[in-house]
């Protein structure tokens, strides 16, 4: 499996903040894909969101300022990597103005 990791720096923002839009984003994002059937868990505990399917896994953990960003990618998925990346721009875009 293909990794991707990114670190996402959003100056200002709360975890709180940040993990109340990724749980809230997070099924709208992962619609625009062709990922087939995807399990989301939302840990508001621990402020963390993941996904998965037989495409991808992820974790997505927010802390002050910050959201990780950390997936692995299946064999078929792993020439899309640059598309998921620019999927997250555009989407922090939208989210939060950068």
């Amino acid at each position: 499996m293909a990794s991707y990791s990114r670190k996402i720096d959003l100056p200002g923002r709360s975890q709180k903040e940040l993990y109340d839009k990724i749980a809230l984003d997070i099924d709208k994002f992962l619609s625009k894909a062709p990922i087939g059937k995807c399990d989301i868990d939302r840990d508001a505990a621990k402020c963390a969101v993941s996904a998965k399917s037989s495409m991808f896994s992820a974790v997505l953990k927010c802390t002050e300022g910050c959201i990780q960003v950390d997936v692995q990618l299946s064999l078929l998925a792993s020439p899309f990597k640059s598309r998921l990346d620019e999927g997250i721009q555009k989407w922090l875009s939208k989210a939060f103005s950068v």
